[in-house]
């Protein structure tokens, strides 16, 4: 079986599958392209799978790391079962130092599936709705201002500012990533700046008329920009009567607000799915106690690169690591178990960690559990924003 990327003149052969796969009806006149690379199996020339591959870099205990959207994973109906998939997740794992990929995503249709490649469930996020009604104690204002393109460098530093504050959270530096026909798409972007001058907020959102204003995506610097953007956004509570506001999860900043308003109700909004692919730079790279401390983790993981025993002393919000390939350890964990206790934030302690499928504690953990507390973590993936464009 060969993996590779698809070229240009392959793309059409990829729809193919795609729609075979998700059952949708391929045109053969629009459906010639593709929106991200694609890494493909083929099967004597054959396209039997494909994975879109979007790279994107984000923010992790304030360092910039390489990462990877896994997306439109799809097989031939009639070629199931002949590896296509797991090929090509190998073939991204054995890549992943040369490509200097630190960790991947994807969004699972069943995480049971997904974990055969190391991947576990991270981001469970809500969506928050509140009557317009239930919000006059927010004054209204007038003080947004409509993002049409002109403004892209000043959005997307303000963007990247939002992402250094919550983990796993995707920089945008590409001007597809915002929305700049706001009339033509009726699609709107506001963004609001404080009394210096600085952007210090932005919401993107449309109108479902008469029910519902939906806030796709809400980021902001300090409780002001929240409340100004939703004090502007009650200017629409004439023609709708409902707020809603996605991709929250519990400590984001609006939900700490719609934690004290009557009336609020609240919905799945998905999840996202991650994996470690360079267990050495992700520990490097962790934000650590001051006080000094040390562990040693046994991963277990079918890429090279991350099994082992990784030996961490920390103190002063560094660390040194060193691996090994044999010895005693504090806590074992398989590539799901990494992912759900270094990526997610969720400040597990040795307790919680047991009821964790792949974990093994066998010492004293308590300085691991230390070096890896709870952490404000949302994982966005921009390649929503570009492709609704």
């Amino acid at each position: 079986m060969e993996i590779r990327y698809i070229k240009s003149e392959e793309a059409v052969d990829y729809q193919k599958v795609s729609a075979a796969s998700f059952i949708w009806k391929f045109n053969a006149e629009e459906d010639n392209t593709v929106n991200a690379p694609v890494l493909a199996a083929f099967d004597e020339g054959r396209l039997i799978a494909g994975v879109e591959m979007i790279g994107f870099r984000m923010n992790y205990c304030g360092s910039i790391l390489k990462s990877l959207v896994v997306s439109g994973v799809c097989s031939r109906p009639e070629c199931r079962r002949m590896g296509g998939i797991r090929e090509i997740m190998k073939y991204i794992g054995e890549t992943a130092l040369e490509n200097d990929l630190v960790a991947g995503f994807l969004h699972p249709f069943s995480i049971s599936y997904y974990e055969k490649f190391g991947y576990a469930n991270l981001n469970h996020m809500f969506t928050i709705r509140v009557p317009f009604e239930n919000l006059k104690h927010i004054p209204r204002n007038t003080e947004a201002i409509l993002y049409t393109g002109e403004q892209f460098e000043e959005l997307s530093e303000l963007h990247r500012k939002c992402a250094m504050q919550e983990n796993l959270m995707p920089l945008r530096e590409n001007k597809k990533q915002f929305c700049d026909t706001p009339l033509e798409k009726a699609d709107y972007t506001y963004f609001r700046r404080d009394k210096n001058g600085v952007a210090d907020g932005y919401v993107r959102f449309i109108v479902q008329r008469p029910d519902v204003l939906v806030a796709e995506e809400l980021f902001a610097l300090t409780p002001e920009a929240v409340y100004g953007l939703i004090g502007f956004l009650r200017n629409y509570d004439g023609i709708v009567k409902t707020l809603m506001v996605r991709k929250q999860y519990h400590g984001s900043n609006f939900s700490c607000i719609a934690d004290r308003i009557d009336g609020v109700a609240y919905e799945d909004n998905g999840v996202s799915a991650g994996r470690i692919y360079n267990m050495q730079k992700l520990l490097e790279c962790n934000a650590y106690p001051e006080e000094h401390g040390s562990f040693r983790v046994k991963c277990i993981d079918e890429f090279e690169q991350n099994n082992g025993i990784f030996e961490v002393e920390y103190q002063n919000g560094r660390a040194t690591v060193t691996r090994s390939a044999d010895g005693d350890y504090d806590i074992s964990l398989t590539a799901p178990a990494a992912a759900k206790l270094m990526l997610a934030g969720e400040g597990h302690t040795a307790q919680t960690a047991e009821y964790i499928n792949g974990v093994e504690i066998v010492g004293d953990a308590a300085d691991f559990f230390r070096a890896f507390p709870y952490r404000p973590t949302r994982f966005v993936d921009s390649s929503w924003s570009e492709w609704n464009n």
